[in-house]
């Protein structure tokens, strides 16, 4: 054949591959803006606080505790369920090399010796033969990925491994947040457990009083049982708080990795201040810092590919094929005659009964509900955001309410006391002086403990920039 013949050949055979190629980017085509039909809100409608300037994602080292510091460390490292996840996200990578797989061409080496016995008859004569075989072979395959088919599978494994590392960053802000709030609980529990014993030793100095004053005449009995009640009420508070603070640090112990009771854990006496507040930014910032929108994002984009993949398995598909190596009845020639083939075939569906058709469908279904679902995820980020800004603006009202009614209601108890001392009045309005103020100050401890948490609420609401922080998944900070 001549060379110009066969440079005409190759050369048409390239311009047919090129033009399918080309046009395998129009058999299906993925739409990248998903959210064209939900527009995001310009603002926040509750007016986010003046925020500190930070470059540290770590939101919790705002509490200056070395502790809790201490705690989430462990946790991001130890806690099972960020184990689980980081498992998920290595399924996800290996899948990924599967589908790239189907880029490269395949191949495979084929050794083979035999040796075989026949019986062949000439006539009435009976022929014995043995016979030995050897070959070594090698064979190449490689699918043309003509409308795209093989690439849309590898694109949308590649998003599922992204959305599998986002879920990852996801469950460790959450463990994050998890520790810090059960911390925090544990923090008002003990002391909520001290003021408890503060409020009944100063229980027991009221009923000494009087119980004094009965003897010296000027109480009554009725004074002394219902101060005695006031005692046994406060003192019962004190085993369920004892219990539910041995709840929170076995909870903090499995959140860390630990098993329950094998972590000596220690807490502040009081709860740490409320630490300067983050930039809200704008409900756009979402689709940037929350792990869990961009993990819904990516697995939107993926439904798509695979549709494309659906698509793509309808139209036919060509097969390159090659083979070549040795044959020989003995070791000595094996390496005499070298044998091969090439071949190419176009494999295209002809009649299934509607099954590819129905896997399109079955796809495209799927791309919509993940579609939804990264919508409804969207939707939740910003009602999350939305919730925790204004608990923590009304909460801050509410603290600061209850600190002017527990200082009210420490004057009104000093007032009833002195009138009861001067025998100005009888002893139920110290009582009820003493019984109100004890549980505002319960009130206002639990108040400020809830302001903490609605800050976390809203650290955890807001996402951040997880990709400095070590998350043990191999991404270093």
């Amino acid at each position: 054949m001549p060379i110009s013949r066969r440079v005409g050949e190759v050369s048409r055979a390239a311009a047919v591959l090129l033009c399918m190629t080309t046009l395998s980017a129009c058999v299906h085509s993925v739409e990248r803006s998903p959210t064209d039909g939900m527009p995001l809100p310009a603002d926040w409608m509750t007016a986010s606080p003046t925020a500190e300037a930070t470059g540290d994602p770590r939101w919790w080292m705002r509490f200056q505790q070395p502790g809790l510091n201490a705690l989430v460390t462990d946790a991001l490292t130890r806690n099972r369920q960020l184990q689980a996840a980081r498992a998920r996200l290595d399924q996800a990578d290996a899948l990924l090399r599967q589908q790239t797989s189907g880029l490269y061409p395949s191949l495979e080496l084929n050794g083979r010796a035999s040796r075989g016995k026949n019986v062949i008859f000439i006539g009435d004569q009976r022929v014995q033969t043995i016979s030995n075989q050897y070959s070594l072979s090698a064979s190449a395959a490689y699918e043309v990925d003509l409308w795209g088919r093989v690439r849309h599978g590898r694109t949308a494994s590649r998003l599922d491994a992204q959305a599998a590392a986002l879920d990852a960053t996801a469950a460790a802000h959450s463990i994050a947040a998890q520790v810090t709030e059960t911390w925090l609980s544990l923090i008002e529990t003990e002391a909520r457990l001290a003021l408890t014993r503060s409020q009944a030793e100063l229980n027991t100095r009221y009923l000494e009083l009087t119980r004094l004053r009965f003897e010296y005449g000027s109480g009554s009995i009725v004074g002394i049982r219902q101060q005695e009640q006031q005692v046994a009420g406060v003192e019962s508070q004190a085993p369920l708080l004892t219990a539910q603070a041995g709840v929170l640090r076995n909870q903090l112990a499995v959140l860390a990795g630990h098993p329950p009771g094998k972590m000596r854990i220690a807490v502040p006496g009081s709860l740490p201040q409320l630490p300067p507040p983050p930039t809200a930014g704008l409900p756009a910032d979402l689709l940037l810092h929350r792990p869990d929108v961009m993990a819904a994002y990516r697995r939107v984009l993926a439904a798509d590919h695979r549709v494309g993949v659906a698509v793509a398995d309808r139209l036919p598909s060509l097969r390159l094929t090659a083979d070549t190596g040795y044959q020989s009845q003995s070791t000595e020639t094996l390496f005499d005659d070298l044998i091969w083939s090439v071949a190419a075939g176009i494999v295209g569906p002809v009649f299934d009964a509607g099954r590819r058709a129905a896997e399109v469908r079955r796809t495209d279904a799927v791309l919509r509900e993940a579609l939804a679902q990264y919508e409804q995820a969207l939707l939740d980020a910003m009602a999350e955001v939305e919730n925790a800004l204004l608990q923590e603006q009304e909460q801050r009202r509410h603290v600061e309410a209850l600190e002017k009614r527990v200082a009210a209601s420490r004057s009104l108890l000093e007032a009833t006391r002195d009138r009861y001392q001067n025998g100005l009045s009888d002893y139920l309005p110290v009582l009820t002086a003493l019984t109100t103020l004890q549980a505002d100050e319960q009130s206002y401890l639990t108040a400020k403990r809830q302001l903490l948490s609605y800050r976390v609420q809203l650290h955890r609401a807001l996402g951040g920039d997880w990709s400095v922080v070590d998350t043990g998944n191999g991404e270093s900070s």
